[in-house]
C-alpha cells in the first residue's frame, strides 16, 4: 500500500466564510502557519464539523472577501511562473493576513516583492500598510513624500492622518521655507511682481530642495511620526 506524502498527500481542505463568500483552502497550505497548524492538529475548529463543508464554514469576522482573495492569490503566486499581477492594495491585504496568521515565509516573500515597486503606490497607502502590517521601513519614506511634494495635504489626507500627524507634516513642510523673500527667488528679480516670470513673489526654500536629508531627520524627530 503506497503511503501518503506528509505534506502533499492530503487532499482535504478547510472551508472559510468571509462576508458572503466561501473559500476552500488545502490543509497542507494552512500547515505553513503555526496558528492553523495547532488548530488542525488539536481539532479545535469550534463547533463539531466546522470548516469541513460549505454548510458549516469557519466564519472570518472582520475579514473581507477582498482580503481573503488577495491572501490566496499571494499564497498561490509562489507556485506559478512569472511576476504576480497584483496591485499594491492586494499585496497589502495579503500581507495583513499573512502577518496576523503567522505565515512568516509568505510575509517575507510579499515584503521582498513589494519593495521593488513600492514607490509607485500612494504615500497614504504606504503609511497604512506600514502600520497595519508592521513594516517599519515603509513608514518614513512615505511621510517624506508628503513633506516634499509640491502640494500640501488634502482635506481627506489630513482627516485620515489625524490632527497630530497632519500638524507634524505641516511643521516639516513649513520648516523648508522662510517667511518671505525680497522678490522672485526664481530669477532674483527684486520686484514684488516679477515681469520675467509673470508671478508674484514666492516663499524662498531653505537650502537645496533636492537634498532629502534635512526632511528625513525632522521626520525622525517628530514623536507622532515614529513607528509603533
Amino acid at each position: 500500500m503506497p503511503s501518503k506524502h506528509p505534506k502533499y498527500g492530503d487532499a482535504s481542505y478547510m472551508v472559510f466564510l468571509a462576508e458572503d463568500t466561501l473559500f476552500h483552502i488545502p490543509i497542507w497550505q494552512l500547515r505553513e502557519s503555526p496558528y492553523f497548524r495547532d488548530m488542525i492538529d488539536e481539532c479545535h475548529t469550534g463547533s463539531e464539523g466546522e470548516g469541513k463543508s460549505d454548510e458549516n464554514p469557519i466564519g472570518l469576522g472582520g475579514i473581507t472577501a477582498f482580503e481573503m482573495a488577495s491572501f490566496l492569490d499571494a499564497l498561490n503566486a509562489r507556485f506559478l511562473p512569472g511576476d504576480p499581477n497584483l496591485q499594491f492594495q492586494q499585496w497589502a491585504a495579503a500581507l495583513h493576513l499573512a502577518t496576523m496568521w503567522n505565515f512568516d515565509a509568505l510575509r517575507k516573500d510579499i515584503i521582498t516583492h513589494v519593495n521593488k515597486t513600492i514607490s509607485s503606490a500612494s504615500p497614504m497607502d504606504r503609511i497604512d500598510a506600514s502600520l497595519k502590517c508592521k513594516v517599519e521601513e515603509w513608514l518614513h519614506p512615505a511621510y517624506q513624500v508628503l513633506c516634499e511634494r509640491e502640494n500640501g495635504l488634502t482635506n481627506e489626507e489630513a482627516k485620515h492622518l489625524g490632527l497630530e500627524r497632519a500638524a507634524a507634516i505641516w511643521r516639516i513642510r513649513e520648516s523648508r521655507y522662510t517667511a518671505k523673500s525680497s522678490g522672485c527667488w526664481n530669477c532674483q528679480s527684486s520686484s514684488v511682481y516679477c515681469r520675467n516670470c509673470g508671478q508674484y513673489e514666492y516663499n524662498r526654500p531653505q537650502g537645496n530642495p533636492s537634498n532629502p536629508g534635512n526632511v528625513a531627520e525632522r521626520i525622525k524627530g517628530e514623536d507622532v511620526l515614529k513607528f509603533e
